[in-house]
């Protein structure tokens, strides 16, 4: 299944402190699951259980671009003296996805119902509830192994793909690609993706990892 996934703005923050001030490149599985989630009406509790065996792939649609700003948190310490203090916190601006979601049929087709007729459980956003998300149904197709070893259009190990040269920016991260029970991190990956005049571009180069051919796209899959 593919659909689109975009808002005004987005963060999905690095969890090196409870008040980090940056944000991962894009978005990522974890977050991805938590999204479908929201959607279809998944208790955060059984989220880790019923979403174990989806497999995501994720194409950057929009520049990367970031926002700085202040926001002001609470802290909770100390009911009888409550303070705020600020902080400066990085955004991803007009941030926007392909998502690529293979899972089981019954539950594809219980999440093509909310996503073709807008109507999720619980209200979607992207990284933070104020980012409220817009969530674009666009196909529902089979998705078939490739042996094209050329062209990746989604985010990519590094470890998986030689890079041939080319004219295009190229961008990295380390970002989390599952996460257990508890929603802690487990595994993170450095991935990359390409962009040619602020347009998303395929990678050209030498394949290593399984991809697949969706709707004329060769994917990588994340589980």
């Amino acid at each position: 299944m593919i659909f689109r996934v975009k808002s005004g703005y987005a963060k999905f923050r690095k969890p090196y402190t409870t008040t980090s001030a940056l944000t991962f490149l894009c978005i990522h599985p974890p977050a991805i699951k938590g999204l479908i989630g929201a959607i279809v009406g998944i208790d955060r509790g059984d989220l880790y259980e019923n979403t174990k065996d989806m497999r995501i792939g994720i194409q950057v649609l929009s520049p990367i671009h970031k926002d700085m700003q202040t926001i002001k948190l609470v802290s909770m310490k100390n009911e009888n003296d409550l303070f705020s203090f600020p902080v400066n916190a990085e955004f991803l601006r007009n941030p926007e996805y392909r998502i690529f979601v293979s899972w089981r049929p019954e539950k594809l087709d219980e999440l093509e119902d909310h996503l073709k007729y807008q109507k999720p459980v619980f209200t979607p956003y992207l990284g933070v509830s104020e980012h409220v998300a817009k969530i674009i149904f666009e196909t529902r197709c089979e998705s078939k192994r490739t042996q094209t070893r050329n062209n990746v259009d989604s985010i990519i190990p590094i470890n998986c793909f030689d890079l041939d040269y080319s004219d295009f920016k190229i961008f990295t991260d380390n970002i989390p690609v599952s996460n257990n029970e508890k929603r802690e991190y487990t595994k993170y990956e450095k991935i990359m993706f390409g962009f040619k005049n602020d347009r998303p571009c395929a990678l050209k180069g030498n394949a290593t990892g399984e991809l697949h051919e969706v709707a004329g796209q060769n994917v990588f899959f994340f589980q």
